[in-house]
């Protein structure tokens, strides 16, 4: 399936995974609606895919809230792909992690995809895709992945769900290992670094992902017409490691 002129709505698209995809798609002659929170953030992202020669604009709303997101498809319009990489979460034990913690994990995480899906699919080419971002912590939980583990894990039963109730819709999930992007930006540099040496010294490939190594799995997920309710694991063999 070729994705010239078809129309990509990201929820999460001003930085990481997200803008990555975006690149990758207006490369290929797709347009990207970009989405998020911060209208500063989104701008600059939608300025650099306009170098690019990409065809891009952008919708800031609160994911999380209904009404933002029914006025902000409003807006958008018809299109043909739906991808939802926004996460905002936190990693500490449960009994460190106080009620607004988890209130922002659940609405980036679960709220967030909810309403696009609830909302958002009414103007959805029905040749189109589904596509939402999980994570290893679904199948390697650790110390201090309590509420993402169930976050990511839900995440994907609800897509699975979606696909029957949608279909001929597709509806996937890349479940990312770790990877090189702003949501480790909570550590220092030296932390940062410190983290990615030690979880590649674990992994079967030796290395974290790139944000572009993710962009490239969902590009290929949309691009086939016969994934469909699948989950994708991007993770550098991290499920076995």
């Amino acid at each position: 399936m070729s994705i010239t002129k078809q129309r990509f709505v990201i929820i999460g698209g001003s930085s990481g995974m997200g803008l990555a995809l975006a690149k990758k798609v207006v490369q290929a002659g797709g347009e990207v609606v970009l989405c998020g929170r911060s209208s500063s953030k989104l701008e600059a992202a939608v300025s650099t895919l306009a170098e690019l020669g990409g065809v891009a604009s952008y919708q800031a709303f609160d994911a999380s809230v209904s009404q933002d997101v029914i006025n902000a498809f409003i807006a958008i319009g018809t299109y043909d792909h739906l991808v939802v990489t926004a996460a905002d979460l936190t990693f500490a034990p449960l009994a460190q992690l106080n009620t607004n913690d988890i209130q922002r994990m659940l609405n980036s995480k679960f709220w967030g995809p909810v309403n696009a899906a609830k909302y958002g699919l009414n103007l959805i080419n029905r040749k189109g895709s589904v596509t939402f971002f999980s994570g290893l912590a679904a199948y390697r939980p650790a110390v201090g992945t309590t509420i993402v583990a169930a976050l990511n894990a839900g995440l994907e039963g609800f897509a699975m769900a979606l696909a029957l109730e949608v279909k001929p819709l597709r509806v996937n999930v890349i479940s990312p290992g770790v990877v090189d992007t702003p949501t480790w930006s909570f550590l220092s540099d030296e932390e940062r670094v410190g983290l990615f040496d030690d979880v590649a010294k674990g992994l079967p490939v030796g290395h974290v992902g790139r944000a572009e190594d993710l962009a490239g799995a969902a590009l290929s997920v949309v691009e086939n017409p016969f994934i469909n309710a699948t989950v994708l694991h991007v993770d550098g063999g991290g499920r076995v490691a």
